[in-house]
């Protein structure tokens, strides 16, 4: 099985698009998978990605939302379809976009002649990623919009999501829902199920008063859309701090926030380290809620794959009340394992305050659905074309 692995965001050592490609390696062996990566990527003994893509789609991304001026699409297209001229895509029975951006999306359209294989064409990030409310969003979403088409005249395309189906500004359509894979997933997870603080994979950072307070994880970078900021605010809220310890598990790069938080009292605590997808979970296990208390204008009609991970882990959530996406995929997965709270301090102060109540039947909840979500992440659900593409 020879696949292809277009991966133009693919430029650091953490992230979604990292986590599928050493994943997918892990699955289908080095030999049968060429992955093409940022032309800023770092190559590592176990994701030896090819740096060669030289535009970045997460800095034209923010473009329009920092700077008024006009995205040079005619100067990225170009590019973009420069790089894509010197791929020989015939060797390969598949070929995986996972994170569709706009300007190869649109490329990869024009160039690419007829394609035997199968090509699986993903929308990790939706297109409302890409741009918020200007008229470049809703151009290019007609140009994806339109690349999707001209794509599926050429080759067998499975087309798929997190949530099952793509929201363009002028159309929405569903198309299959498809799930990241945990290819170590047995012996990611065991740490898990049962698992105590005691025997949890990162040792447990205790309250400096000795007390077993409920522990609310936050995991990934301290992104305000992430809702970080009001985490902050909450480990400073009086019946916060005296009910729950917040730990926060931060990529690389963070030992000055680690250091600032770790220094502000016993009501936060913070990591900041590479994770390989073992300790990832361990880090899972060692906390009773996850927090994905994120903004509803970067994430209302968009998945997180932490919501997927806390699940896998058996573990509830608190969620913003308007990401309508991230609360319809716990109810159809894990009925009940979520509690949910407006986007600011009082309102998630207050939902935690109700929650604490009845943390042990969210957990029982939580892990009801594990067993669901496991067999979605699984890389033969992901391959697995059987069902009719519904768009």
């Amino acid at each position: 099985m020879a696949i292809l692995v277009l991966a133009p965001t693919l430029k650091t050592p953490s992230g979604h698009d990292h986590a599928f490609c050493t994943e997918l390696i892990r699955y289908a062996g080095l030999s049968n998978v060429r992955i093409l990566a940022s032309e800023k990527f770092q190559p590592e003994p176990e994701l030896s990605a090819l740096p060669f893509f030289s535009v970045d789609p997460y800095e034209y991304r923010w473009i329009q939302r920092e700077a008024k001026q006009s995205l040079p699409w005619k100067a990225l297209l170009r590019s973009a379809a420069e790089d894509l001229k010197k791929i020989d895509f015939a060797p390969y029975e598949k070929v995986i976009f996972h994170t569709a951006d706009p300007i190869y999306l649109a490329a990869l359209s024009r160039s690419i002649s007829r394609f035997n294989g199968i090509f699986y064409l993903g929308f990790m990030l939706p297109p409302s990623f890409w741009f918020r409310k200007t008229i470049g969003r809703r151009l290019a979403a007609v140009a994806s919009d339109l690349a999707i088409r001209s794509l599926k005249r050429k080759t067998k395309v499975i087309i798929y999501s997190e949530t099952g189906a793509i929201r363009f500004d002028h159309r929405s359509f569903k198309c299959l829902l498809k799930l990241p894979p945990v290819q170590s997933i047995e012996s990611s997870v065991s740490a898990s199920y049962g698992a105590t603080r005691e025997n949890a994979s990162l040792p447990v950072e205790q309250t400096s008063d000795g007390s077993d307070r409920p522990k609310i994880g936050f995991f990934g970078a301290p992104f305000d859309d992430k809702g970080f900021q009001i985490l902050l605010k909450l480990a400073e809220h009086p019946e916060i701090r005296s009910r729950f310890q917040i730990k926060v598990f931060l990529p690389p790069g963070q030992q000055e926030l680690v250091e600032k938080i770790n220094a502000s009292g016993d009501a936060m605590w913070a990591n900041s380290e590479n994770r390989d997808v073992p300790t990832y979970f361990g880090c899972m296990a060692s906390i009773d809620l996850v927090y994905t208390l994120y903004s509803p204008l970067a994430y209302k009609d968009r998945m997180s794959g932490i919501v997927q991970d806390a699940l896998l882990a058996g573990k509830p959530l608190l969620v913003t009340s308007d990401c309508d996406e991230m609360r319809q995929f716990i109810d159809r997965i894990a009925p009940g394992a979520h509690f949910h709270a407006d986007y600011s301090v009082i309102g998630a102060a207050n939902s935690l305050a109700l929650a604490i109540e009845n943390l042990g039947d969210l957990s029982k909840r939580a892990r009801q659905g594990a067993e669901k979500i496991r067999k979605l992440k699984t890389f033969e659900a992901y391959f697995n074309p059987s069902d009719e593409d519904p768009s």
